[in-house]
Formats: structure tokens, sequence, C-alpha cells
């Protein structure tokens, strides 16, 4: 489908409910096509720095198979362990050693030709990828600037230094986490369509997909959680509580488009996301409550059911 509005003449990827939404999704296909055949050509203009040579590393890979008789496989990536990535605020750059190697990309990213301050304070988010890779979103305190990195241990993989052109003004509350098959994702608030939205990146800078995740109606804070086989569990608070929506592997959706009111009713901030089993989570908030501000934590199976008791 096509999401006018959303991503300048991309072809993006509606998330469609799959049916039978409580399984974990591992053999899941229904919406694989659908979502393969979106991120085929997802990006193709709206990412201007998609990485240079993206296209290149499937040619290579064509042409050393061509050479030996037989394409090489690559052997698969341990998957990316379960989890939201880890919010930090950054003093200065060089205080970071995942980001000594890249000072001078990012003094130039925040810097720029205009001669804007370049020094902190920094947000900073850290998603452990598939294979011991790590993926970065770095921006200023107010989410303005955003810059995304992928790295193996020291060595850069690709940068996004505009991960979300082409999506509707503003997007906000960008948060990082593993993409597809060992690849990076960024989910971001989009207010004007109400829409929380999805970009991935395949593991060689390509891009994979665009997606509509869910459209709560409204989003101050989101939170995004990746388990391997259950997907991603993404979370918005709000004055008027926390909304949630599960998005699987394969790229369809659980539940309701607007997702599922979770946890309490109340206002809600400092959310958090965990899973504690493959085929359950837990919702952690700071919520509202008569006597004052309380956490409170509550447990759902990935079919969205409560398992509190």
């Amino acid at each position: 489908m096509r999401l006018a509005g959303l991503v300048a003449m991309l072809m993006v990827a509606g998330c469609s409910r799959g049916s039978g939404g409580g399984d974990a999704g591992a053999g899941e296909s229904a919406g694989a096509d659908a979502g393969a055949d979106a991120g085929a050509g997802a990006g193709a203009g709206a990412d201007a720095d998609a990485g240079a040579g993206a296209g290149a590393g499937a040619g290579a890979d064509a042409g050393a198979g061509a050479g030996a008789g037989a394409p090489a496989v690559r052997p698969p990536l341990p998957p990316a362990p379960a989890g939201e990535a880890v919010r930090s605020t950054l003093t200065s750059l060089d205080r970071e050693p995942l980001l000594r190697a890249e000072l001078v990309r990012l003094r130039e990213h925040f810097g720029g030709d205009a001669g804007r301050d370049a020094r902190g304070p920094f947000s900073m988010q850290r998603a452990e990828l598939a294979g011991g890779r790590s993926a970065l979103l770095l921006s200023r305190p107010d989410e303005s600037d955003p810059i995304v990195l992928a790295l193996d241990r020291d060595q850069l993989l690709f940068a996004k230094e505009r991960p979300t052109a082409g999506i509707a003004s503003p997007a906000e509350h960008p948060v990082i986490a593993p993409g597809p098959e060992g690849g990076v994702a960024v989910f971001t608030w989009v207010s004007r369509l109400r829409l929380v939205a999805a970009r991935m990146w395949a593991d060689d800078a390509n891009p994979y997909a665009e997606l509509e995740v869910f459209h709560p109606a409204a989003c101050d804070e989101l939170h995004v959680a990746y388990a391997p086989k259950a997907g991603w569990v993404v979370a918005c608070g709000s004055k008027d509580g926390a909304v949630a929506q599960r998005l699987k592997e394969d790229l369809t959706c659980s539940w309701a488009r607007e997702g599922i009111a979770v946890g309490t009713a109340s206002p809600v901030a400092h959310l958090a996301i965990a899973f504690d089993s493959p085929s359950s989570w837990k919702l952690t908030e700071r919520a509202s409550a008569v006597g004052g501000d309380r956490t409170v934590t509550f447990r759902y199976g990935l079919d969205g059911a409560s398992l509190d008791r």
C-alpha cells in the first residue's frame, strides 16, 4: 500500500493484523511476502545517505559465486539479545569509547556548515544487534539532529546521517532497535498523522522496509523492545495511559490498528519493556496515584492478554 504524506515517493508496507497473533510468529508467512516486497524498494529516494555502494555487496557476492561455481552461503548470525536499547546522556562525544573512531564525522554532523555548537550534552541509545554488533542513535537532548551508526566492535558498518528523512515532520521520539536479519530499525512517532512508523535497513545498509506500526491517539514517549521469534513490542505513554502493539518478525501486527491499552489508565511516564520468557513480556511504568506517583509492573502474553492474577 502507499501511505500518502508519510514517506515521499516510497512504497510503504502497512502493518496488517495477522491471524493467530498469540504465537511467536516463527513460522508465520502470511505477511512476509508483503514485507519483503515493500522492503525491496523502500527508502530508494528518501534516505539520501542509504550507504555508498549499498548495492555493491550483492553484486560482489553474485560475482564471487559465479566464479566459484556455487553461491557463497553466509552462516547465520547469532540472534540479537532481547530487550530495549540502553539510553544514556553524554556530556561530550569523546567520553564514549565506541565513538572515538567516528569523532570527525560526528563533530561535522552536529557542528555543520553553520558552525553550530558540536559540544554536549547528547542523548544516546545503544541497541545490541545480531552477531555481537551494535547500533547507536545519537541526537541532541531535544531529539534534533539524529544520526544512526551501525558498528561491529570498533568498525563502522554504516551510518545514516538523516535516519528519519522523508518521514512527515515532525518525526518525534526516535527509538533504535535490532532490525530483521541482523539489520537496524528506527521507530518514530509521527504526530501529524497520529501513527508510529518504522524504517528498517538490512545489515549491508540497504533499505529493508517502511512500515506503519500502529495508530495511537497520543504518544508522549515511545519505547521498543525486541526478542528473537517474538518480534518487537512497541509502547506509547501519555496522560491517558499506555498503548502497545506487537510487530511480528514477518512484519505483520498482532493487535488492533490502534494498539491495545496496557498498564494503568492514569497518566504514565518512564515506561520500560522487558521480555521475561519466550512467550511473555513486562511493562513497567511510573503512574499517577492518589497518594503520589508509584512504579508498577504488568505482565502480558504475546497475544496481549494480561498474565497478572
